[in-house]
C-alpha cells in the first residue's frame, strides 16, 4: 500500500485497529433502542473516551462511531452524525498523539434488487454521501465491514472511490467482511471469489469481522491469506454473547484473545483488532502478545480468477467451455425475446446451458432495435438470480458495458478488447475501475493478419496498453480468432501456431469459438471435434460454444482427458463412465431444460438441479426459480380442472421443500432459495385466487419485527419471504419496533408466534423485553429470535422459544410450531 499506512507501517511491526463499541457504550448508559450513532451530538465526550481508551491500550486506527450512517437508518441526520463522528475520533487521536481515524461504514439493512427493493444506484447514492462527509471532515481512510451480500459490498466499495474522484483526494480504502462458518456470505459468495470482485475493484486491504471469537475464524482467516494478495486485516468477536447471573456478557477473556490473536498474526495478516465484545484490555492484550510480530511474507500463486454471485472458477486450471447461446445473432427465438423483453426466456436458456456443463455463460444482447444498455443490465441481473456461476458480459457498446459492470455481482469476464485504440481506450478504464478479466483478440485497425506473427504483433500492443491501467497480462485471454478452412485452409493452422506462442512463450491466457472453423463444409461437428481437440492440445483455456451439443460438449471433455487436462479423468468418468456415447448417431443433438438433466452431466452443477427432476414442468418451473412459468403452469392445471387445495401440497410445498433442503446441505445458496420463492409467490397467487374463501387457511399467522433501536431488517425479510411462500400469513412490522406494538399486534391478530430480529449487540436487550412482555400477556404465543450476534443458548436465556440460525431455519421451527 502506497499511502500514509504503509509510510507508518511498512510491514515493519502489525497494525492495531481497536475494538468494540457498543458494549462500552452501554456500560455508559446506552439505552435499549437508542441509536449509537446519535451520541456523537448528544454525549461526544463519552464517544472520544473509548477512542481515547484503544489509542492508549496500542491501537494505531481508531473506528468511528458511524456503522449505520446512512439515510435507510437515520434519515435526515445521517450527514451529520457522519461528520460529527470524524470530528469526535480526530479530536482523541490529537489529544493521544498518535493514530488513524478509520471513517465506518456497515450495511444499509436492505437487500439490494433483484432479492431486495433497494435500487443499487440508491444504496450507492446513500453510501457516497456519508463517505464524502467522512472525507471532507479529514478522515484518514475508509472502512466498510461486516458486509455479507457481494452485490451491497460492490455498491458501497464503488461509493467510496467515487466520492474520492469527486472531491479529488484518495484516502486507503479498506473492505472486511462477514462469512459463515462454509466460508460463504449470506448471499453465499465463496472467499476466493469475493477477493477476485475486491481486488479487482482496487481496494487496499481486505479483512474478516465479526461472526465469531478467533478460533472458530481460523479456517476463514486461512482461506484469505491463500488468496489474498492485498494486506489482510482480522477483528474477531470476543465470541458470541451468553447470560451469566442476568448479565450479557462476551466469554473470551481478553488473555484469550491475545493468545488466539497471536495464531492469527503469525499466519500472516497484516492487522488485527477486535470487534462485538472486545474492549480496550482485549486490545491491550493483543499488542502485547504480537508486539514482536513482523507480518510474514505471502506468497500468493498468480490466479486469474472470475466469479459469479455465488462462485469462483481459476481460469486457466483446466480448459473450460463459456455457453454461447445467449446471443440473438442466428436465434431468431431469442431475437424475439430480446424485443419481447421476455426475461424468462433467457433464464430458460440458461439453465440448460447450466445443467448442460457450461462453466461460464456468455450474455449478448445487441440488437439494433432496442436500447442495449437497458437490456443488457437488466439481462446481467436476470441472468445471475439463476446461475451461480461466472458471467461473459459481451458487447462493444461501452455505455452498455458500464452500466453492465457496475450491477454484476462478481468479476465479470469483459467480451471484449482488441488491438484497436479506439476499443482499447474505451473498455481499459472501465476495467480499471470495476475490475473484469478481459478477452483480448488479435485484431486491430488492418483487420485479422494471415500470419501468426502479425496477431503475436497486435497481442504485444495490447498487453502494453493494459499495463498503462495496472491491468497485468494475467488477468487477459486471447482469442486468436477463428476461421473457416473453407476459405483459407491454412487458417486454423495460423490460428493454432499464434494460441501455441501466446500460452508457452507469453505465458497467457486463450479463448476461441470453435464452431467457425467449419463453416461451410460438410458433417461440421466432424471438423470441429477435430479442431477442439488440436486447440486444446495447443494450450487452449476457454471454448465458446454450446455446451447443449451432446456430442461437441462429449469430444470437448475427451479432448480434455486425452490431453492431460482432465486431472484423474474426473470429468469425464462422472459424465461418461456409466452410458454409451453413440457419437455417429449424435452429431448436432440438442438438449432441451426438461431432459437436460438425463442427456448431459453438469460437472460443477449437478448438485442444484433439481432432486425430482422427473417431476411437472410445474414443479421444475418453482425449483428453478422461473415466475412466469410457475404462473402459467398454475394457471394452465386450473384451466384443466386441477383442485387448488392438490397443488399446493402436492406440487409447491415438495418442491419448496426440495429447495430448502438443498439449501441446507449448502449445495445451493440464498439467491436460489429467494428465487424459488418468488416463483412460488407467482403461482400461489394465481392459486389463491381460484380458491373458494373458506379454504383458504388464515392460522397460520406470525408477526414479524426488527427490535427497537434497531434498523437492519435484511434478515427479517428473508424470512418474510420464505415464510409467506410456505404458506405463513406474515404480519410485518417493520424494523425499530417498540415491545409495546409488537404485542399489541400479537393480540390484535390473533397470532400464536412472533419472529424477532436483531442484529446489534446492543439492540438485545429489546428483544428480551419484548420476549419477556408476550410471555406475561399472551400465554401459549411463541417467540423466536435470530441474528448476527445470536446464538441458541443466548436465545434460550433471553426467553426464546426457539433460535432460527438462518431464514430456512426459522421457517422449520415456524413449522414445527404451526404445523405443516
Amino acid at each position: 500500500m502506497s499511502h500514509l499506512l504503509d509510510q507508518k507501517f511498512g510491514g515493519a511491526r502489525l497494525a492495531y485497529f481497536d475494538g468494540g463499541m457498543g458494549t462500552l457504550l452501554q456500560a455508559m448508559g446506552l439505552k435499549g433502542g437508542e441509536r449509537p450513532e446519535r451520541w456523537n451530538i448528544e454525549h461526544p465526550e463519552r464517544i472520544k473516551g473509548v477512542h481515547l481508551s484503544y489509542l492508549n491500550a496500542g491501537a494505531d486506527i481508531v473506528t468511528t462511531n458511524s456503522f449505520g450512517a446512512t439515510r435507510a437508518h437515520l434519515g435526515e441526520e445521517a450527514p451529520e452524525l457522519m461528520r460529527a463522528a470524524v470530528r469526535v475520533a480526530k479530536a482523541a487521536v490529537a489529544e493521544a498523539g498518535h493514530g488513524f481515524v478509520a471513517a465506518d461504514m456497515g450495511s444499509i439493512g436492505k437487500l439490494l434488487v433483484p432479492y431486495g427493493d433497494m435500487p443499487f444506484e440508491e444504496a450507492l447514492g446513500q453510501f457516497k454521501e456519508s463517505f464524502t462527509c467522512a472525507i471532507e471532515e479529514g478522515a484518514d481512510l475508509i472502512l466498510i465491514e461486516t458486509m455479507t451480500d457481494l452485490l451491497e459490498v460492490k455498491a458501497c466499495t464503488l461509493a467510496a472511490k467515487e466520492a474520492m474522484k469527486e472531491i479529488g483526494k484518495k484516502i486507503p480504502l479498506f473492505v472486511s467482511l462477514t462469512f459463515d462458518e462454509r466460508g460463504r456470505l449470506l448471499t453465499g459468495a465463496d472467499i476466493k471469489g469475493t477477493v477476485a470482485m475486491l481486488t479487482g475493484l482496487r481496494v487496499d486491504a481486505i479483512g474478516l469481522n465479526c461472526g465469531h471469537e478467533p478460533k472458530a475464524l481460523m479456517d476463514n482467516v486461512r482461506a484469505l491469506l491463500n488468496c489474498c494478495t492485498v494486506p489482510v486485516f482480522i477483528q474477531p468477536n470476543a465470541s458470541l454473547p451468553i447470560v451469566e447471573n442476568g448479565k450479557t456478557i462476551f466469554p473470551t477473556s481478553p488473555a484469550e484473545f491475545a493468545e488466539d490473536m497471536l495464531e492469527i498474526a503469525k499466519l500472516g495478516a497484516w492487522g488485527v483488532g477486535g470487534c462485538c465484545g472486545t474492549t480496550p484490555e482485549h486490545i491491550s492484550e493483543m499488542v502485547k502478545a504480537t508486539k514482536n510480530i513482523i507480518p510474514a511474507g505471502r506468497e500468493i500463486p498468480e490466479e486469474c480468477v472470475i466469479s459469479g454471485r455465488s462462485s469462483s472458477l481459476s481460469l486457466g486450471v483446466r480448459p473450460v467451455i463459456i455457453g454461447e447461446r445467449l446471443n440473438p445473432t442466428g436465434k431468431p427465438r431469442m431475437k424475439q425475446a430480446l424485443k419481447d423483453g421476455d426475461m424468462d426466456y433467457l433464464l430458460r436458456e440458461a439453465i440448460a446451458q447450466i445443467d448442460a456443463g457450461a462453466d461460464i455463460l456468455d450474455v449478448n444482447v445487441g440488437l439494433p432495435e432496442i436500447d442495449e444498455p437497458a437490456m443488457l443490465k437488466a439481462a446481467i441481473t436476470a441472468v445471475q438470480t439463476v446461475a451461480e456461476l461466472p458471467l461473459q458480459i459481451d458487447t462493444s457498446d461501452p455505455i452498455a458495458l458500464e452500466g453492465a459492470l457496475r450491477v454484476y455481482a462478481g468479476k465479470p469476464l469483459i467480451n471484449s478488447v482488441c488491438g484497436k485504440q479506439k476499443i482499447m481506450d474505451e473498455v481499459f478504464p472501465l476495467a480499471a475501475k470495476y475490475g473484469g478479466a478481459i478477452v483480448a483478440l488479435t485484431l486491430d485497425e488492418s483487420g485479422i493478419p494471415e500470419t501468426a506473427e502479425g496477431r503475436l504483433a497486435i497481442a504485444e500492443r495490447i498487453i502494453a496498453e493494459a499495463a498503462k491501467y495496472g491491468i497485468s497480462k494475467n488477468e487477459l485471454l486471447f482469442d486468436t480468432l477463428t476461421m473457416t478452412v473453407a476459405t483459407d485452409p491454412n487458417a486454423a493452422n495460423t490460428t493454432l501456431a499464434t494460441l501455441r506462442a501466446l500460452h508457452n512463450e507469453y505465458k497467457v491466457k486463450t479463448v476461441l469459438g470453435v464452431s467457425n472453423v467449419s463453416f461451410g463444409l460438410p458433417q461440421r461437428p466432424l471438423l470441429t471435434a477435430a479442431f477442439i481437440s488440436m486447440a486444446i492440445e495447443a494450450g487452449l483455456d476457454a471454448a465458446i460454444m454450446n455446451p447443449n451439443d451432446a456430442t461437441a460438449k462429449a469430444l470437448f471433455d475427451a479432448a480434455c482427458a486425452i490431453h492431460g487436462k482432465d486431472e484423474a479423468f474426473s470429468r469425464y468418468l462422472s459424465g461418461y463412465g456409466d452410458k454409451e456415447m453413440k457419437v455417429g448417431i449424435t452429431f448436432g443433438s440438442q438438449i432441451s431444460l426438461q431432459d437436460a438433466k438425463t442427456n448431459a452431466v453438469s460437472h460443477n452443477n449437478v448438485e442444484n438441479t433439481p432432486s425430482n427432476a422427473s417431476q411437472s414442468p410445474f414443479y421444475t418451473a418453482i425449483a428453478r426459480g422461473l415466475s412466469s412459468d410457475a404462473a402459467r403452469e398454475a394457471k394452465s392445471l386450473l384451466a384443466a380442472g386441477a383442485d387448488p387445495l392438490v397443488l399446493i401440497e402436492s406440487e409447491i410445498m415438495p418442491a419448496l421443500s426440495d429447495v430448502g433442503d438443498r439449501y441446507e446441505k449448502g449445495s445451493l445458496f440464498l439467491p436460489q432459495l429467494l428465487q424459488s420463492a418468488t416463483a412460488a409467490q407467482a403461482a400461489f397467487d394465481i392459486i389463491r385466487a381460484a380458491m373458494p374463501q373458506g379454504e383458504q387457511d388464515d392460522s397460520r399467522k406470525v408477526i414479524l419485527a426488527t427490535v427497537k433501536g434497531d434498523v437492519h431488517d435484511i434478515g427479517k425479510n428473508i424470512v418474510k419471504v420464505l415464510m409467506q411462500n410456505y404458506g405463513f400469513t406474515v404480519i410485518d412490522l417493520g424494523k425499530d419496533v417498540d415491545p409495546q406494538v409488537v404485542l399489541d399486534a400479537a393480540r390484535t391478530h390473533g397470532a400464536k408466534l412472533v419472529g424477532l430480529s436483531a442484529l446489534m449487540t446492543t439492540t438485545v436487550p429489546a428483544m428480551e423485553e419484548t420476549i419477556a412482555l408476550i410471555h406475561d400477556q399472551l400465554p401459549g404465543v411463541r417467540v423466536i429470535v435470530g441474528g448476527a450476534v445470536l446464538s441458541a443458548d443466548y436465545a434460550a436465556k433471553i426467553g426464546a422459544d426457539g433460535y432460527g440460525k438462518d431464514a430456512m431455519a426459522s421457517v422449520r421451527l415456524a413449522e414445527d410450531f404451526l404445523g405443516k
